[in-house]
């Protein structure tokens, strides 16, 4: 049954989908299952795999928990959707929770996604949702600011990138990296800095954008001239 949408929205952090072209071009697809997958798809990372639950989705779409399992089982026999699970991942078993995982097959013989880029789609899933990050010596409370802060990091790297060169860079690509840099106490201010910095560098070789990890390479090089003119 279809409910009226509330202002109580979830939290999205990007303001698009990325739906499987195969499924707009599937004319059995039902409106729900097309409205479900594209919820998922605002979460997806490059690999497809998303973390939304179901009352995540239900308030997207506009239906209710039930018809989103439903709907989720239809759309995995049709080949839209795989539910990742953890006998999938078996170093990674007693870490895995409970969360429910998919991946949204962008084409039918999608490869099963790494451990590496499951863990790499947390950034974008809701924060209510997110799991803890599996990091030695951390509660969940420092994981889920671990995570938000990620997530600011790079987006810090992708508006100084645009604004310096006009140009623009995929998010799931600089997730991985913002985390790395987040576990080590990186600041947005630090991240933009170093950005900015970077980009005029190369962009006055004819070098390209700089991904995030080379600006991380800047600033751990800049911390590293420090740290010698300090001892010197």
């Amino acid at each position: 049954m279809t409910k009226s949408l509330s202002d109580d929205m979830p939290e999205i952090k990007r303001q698009w989908s990325v739906l499987p072209v195969r499924a707009l071009l599937d004319r059995k697809l039902s409106e729900n299952e097309f409205r479900i997958l594209a919820a998922m798809c605002i979460y997806t990372n490059s690999h497809g795999v998303c973390w939304p639950g179901g009352k995540t989705l239900a308030a997207i779409a506009g239906v209710d928990q039930a018809t989103v399992s439903r709907t989720i089982a239809r759309l995995g026999r049709a080949g839209y959707v795989r539910r990742l699970e953890p006998k999938d991942y078996q170093m990674e078993f007693a870490r895995f929770g409970k969360i429910a995982r998919y991946q949204v097959m962008y084409r039918e013989d999608a490869p099963l996604p790494s451990w590496e880029e499951v863990q790499s789609s947390m950034t974008l899933a809701p924060v209510d949702e997110t799991p803890a990050l599996h990091i030695k010596d951390k509660g969940s409370g420092d994981d889920t600011a671990l995570l938000s802060l990620s997530h600011s990091l790079a987006q810090a790297y992708l508006r100084a990138v645009t604004r310096v060169t006009g140009q623009t860079r995929s998010l799931d690509n600089e997730l991985r990296h913002a985390h790395k840099l987040a576990a080590n106490g990186a600041t947005v201010e630090a991240v933009t800095a170093a950005t900015e910095a970077t980009c005029r560098d190369w962009l006055s070789k004819r070098a390209g954008i700089p991904a995030l990890s080379d600006v991380a390479a800047t600033m751990h090089q800049r911390q590293t001239d420090v740290c010698t003119g300090a001892a010197v």
